[in-house]
């Protein structure tokens, strides 16, 4: 595919930390808050499940039943290491690499710590925009089961147990409806404003759309000016586009859209074009901030003699990125600055060459002939 122009991202926001999940938020404090029954006890009537599914190589449940286990049992469980297992085997390297570094940053073993680091820093320079994204399945029943075993021990006042249910069954189905009240009662209970706001804070960052979302809008909208605006743009058009590894579906509103502050990543994918665009932004409380998808197509017209275009990278200045020959028409970044680009043609027997330098704006079709 000749994508690599497009593809290659930007550098991301300096501040890592804003873009920590809300898994990792609510799991916080489920991980640390003192439960009267022990851990393993909240948490077994997952195992089973987890291993079977584990076994029959089904990531899409696995991974989402050991993340679970992970809130009960730490970020050092074994059960942690195995998730970061699943993640790679599943062949999600960035995600790997994160389930990685959270392992080796909470094991105490120097010798695990060190091997975990290796292989987080090993799967996070092999990302690939490609690659199918692993949509987990809702685990809506083990979650009911979660949410009503938390129900029972927040009635009993246990709210540390309750706390962790809940969280297990955030974990499992985070779409499902009423848990974020049931979770923020329980926060609430535990004198945790604040692990309460930022848990809401990072969900928000984590899943900017859907019903749920709508529900922490309006809780943290209690508060003036703690929400900002992503507004979010592309001069083509994008056959999928994905905010934070969220799926955005239908039109983008002109106002934009109201999110935590925070850092967010986004993809514009169009298929026929061969064209994959990563671009960032980072949200501040009160403000706007764009993301913008700035692309354009190149159309391979080089005949008699047949040839093939090399384009430089606008976010690499010097590396030449060869379009390929799969397809005729090719999706390009359009570089931020305005600069001019350099294009290397070549005929398929290597007599003919030229160079140019070639102009390339946003929403642009750019015809190239000999």
């Amino acid at each position: 595919m000749g994508v690599a122009v497009a593809q290659t991202p930007t550098p991301p926001p300096k501040d890592a930390s804003a873009a920590r999940s809300a898994q990792e938020a609510a799991g916080e404090l489920a991980q640390t808050v003192a439960t009267r029954k022990p851990r393993a006890e909240l948490s077994r009537f997952l195992v089973a499940n987890a291993q079977k599914a584990a076994k029959a190589r089904d990531w899409a449940r696995a991974i989402p039943l050991y993340g679970a286990l992970v809130v009960a049992r730490g970020p050092a469980s074994p059960e942690a290491k195995q998730l970061a297992t699943l993640w790679t085997l599943a062949g999600q390297n960035e995600r790997a690499a994160e389930a990685w570094g959270t392992y080796a940053s909470a094991v105490s073993d120097v010798k695990e710590r060190d091997a975990a680091l290796a292989e987080a820093t090993r799967l996070a320079g092999f990302a690939d925009p490609f690659v199918d994204k692993l949509a987990l399945v809702p685990l809506a029943a083990e979650a009911k089961q979660a949410f009503t075993a938390g129900r029972k021990a927040f009635a009993a006042k246990e709210y540390g147990d309750a706390l962790v249910y809940f969280t297990i069954g955030y974990t499992l189905a985070p779409e499902l409806p009423g848990f974020l009240r049931e979770l923020g009662s329980t926060y609430d209970k535990l004198g945790a404003t604040e692990p309460k706001r930022e848990f809401y804070r990072r969900y928000l960052v984590q899943r900017p759309f859907g019903a749920n979302a709508d529900v922490v809008r309006v809780e943290l909208a209690k508060d003036k000016d703690v929400l900002g605006t992503l507004l979010v743009s592309s001069s083509l058009p994008c056959t999928e586009m994905w905010v934070n590894r969220q799926r955005l579906s239908g039109k983008v509103p002109d106002k934009g859209i109201v999110v935590a502050p925070g850092s967010y990543k986004g993809l514009c994918f169009n298929p026929k074009f061969e064209m994959a665009l990563f671009e960032y932004a980072t949200v501040e409380a009160g403000k706007p901030a764009a993301m913008t998808f700035r692309w354009a197509i190149i159309e391979n017209k080089l005949d008699r003699p047949l040839g093939r275009i090399a384009l430089e990278n606008p976010k690499s200045p010097g590396l030449m990125i060869d379009l390929g020959i799969t397809a005729t028409e090719i999706g390009v970044a359009a570089p931020a600055d305005g600069r001019k680009l350099k294009m290397i043609l070549k005929d398929d027997s290597g007599v003919r060459t030229e160079e140019r330098m070639v102009q390339i704006e946003p929403g642009q079709r750019l015809v190239v002939k000999w």
